[in-house]
């Protein structure tokens, strides 16, 4: 009976102690916010980390340049221009590595036998060419043949060309007319000058008396200005003109244009 109450005393004990051993971890539960471990244990969590929100990376791609497909400028008139471009200007004409050999020449230019130019076609450097204008008006252009200009104003004459290379050969051309040598026209001086000779000049600048004596180096200390003689061709005829010289230097006004092949003889005075 002995040994039978030991071992009542003995299972209470035991399962006093197993409810106190449940209850130890329940009230730790209850105490910590912590999770369970596997083992019962309560368990403290990490203290949280402090991080900061970071900015999102941003990519920043610059647009591409667009680079003009043509390089064309629109011309304003003839501004440095012979003739008009129809919208081409001087820059679209160096893009091909060419520059107008004597700059800005006036569009209403008559050209004359003798004159030497230059034409260019935009994008068509096969088509570009120097000619000179023959005694009859006529130029030889490539694919053109002879063309008449002689007579016609520049810009006339690029009107022309690019006409007849618009009806046959190229769609809306840009004609550049340029006059890169003038025909020079010669007169004669002799008589009461400083320096007698046959002189030469451009016709496209009117040339007067007093300039063409003032060339030959102006009259000598006995010269008569009162007393010039001109003589012209015209036709098979010579004409002789009289020109008082002195009375065209008291005006101001040289009003007597020297003509291609005068002769002019200064007279000598007496007195």
């Amino acid at each position: 009976m002995l040994r039978v109450s030991h071992r009542i005393e003995f299972i209470c004990f035991s399962l006093v102690a197993g409810v106190f051993c449940l209850q130890l971890p329940v009230a730790a539960l209850a105490q910590s916010p912590g999770s369970m471990s596997a083992t019962g244990f309560a368990v403290q969590p990490a203290a949280p980390m402090e991080t900061s929100p970071q900015s999102p990376a941003v990519t920043v791609s610059k647009p591409a340049v667009q680079s003009s497909q043509n390089g064309q400028s629109q011309a304003n008139g003839n501004g440095g221009f012979v003739s008009s471009l129809g919208g081409q200007g001087q820059q679209g004409i160096q893009g091909q590595g060419l520059s107008p050999s004597l700059g800005a020449v006036n569009g209403d230019y008559l050209l004359r036998p003798g004159d030497s130019i230059e034409m260019i076609v935009y994008r068509e450097q096969d088509l570009n060419i120097k000619s000179k204008i023959g005694k009859d008006g006529l130029v030889q252009l490539p694919l053109l043949g002879e063309v008449k200009i002689g007579g016609l104003t520049v810009r006339a004459a690029t009107a022309l060309i690019r006409g007849k290379y618009n009806a046959d050969y190229l769609v809306e051309p840009q004609i550049y007319l340029n006059v890169v040598a003038y025909n020079t026209t010669k007169f004669t001086m002799i008589g009461q000058v400083n320096k007698p000779g046959t002189y030469e000049y451009s016709e496209s600048d009117p040339l007067g008396l007093l300039e063409a004596i003032g060339m030959a180096g102006g009259f000598t200390r006995i010269a008569d200005r009162g007393h010039v003689v001109v003589k012209r061709r015209e036709g098979d005829k010579v004409r002789t003109i009289k020109v008082n010289a002195k009375r065209l230097t008291d005006s101001g006004v040289d009003q007597f244009l020297i003509q291609s092949g005068d002769v002019i003889n200064i007279g000598e005075s007496w007195y």
